[in-house]
């Protein structure tokens, strides 16, 4: 489990998107620490978010 800027990194997807995508449900991160508000995301959720930006590419929208 690595925090949201580590793995924006990791997927070359920026915060200020996978901020969003967790905001409009399409993407959650695998915790949220109660205290701080940091969001952890896992390499088992590359999969998920790459098929979500190659449907993307294809024109679909987020709804």
């Amino acid at each position: 489990m690595t925090r949201i800027g580590d793995f924006s990194k990791l997927s070359f997807v920026s915060i200020k998107t996978l901020r969003y995508y967790d905001e409009v449900g399409l993407f959650k991160p695998i915790r949220v620490d109660e205290s701080t508000g940091y969001r952890y995301h896992s390499a088992g959720q590359l999969p998920r978010l790459y098929r979500i930006l190659a449907l993307r590419e294809l024109g679909l929208n987020l709804d």
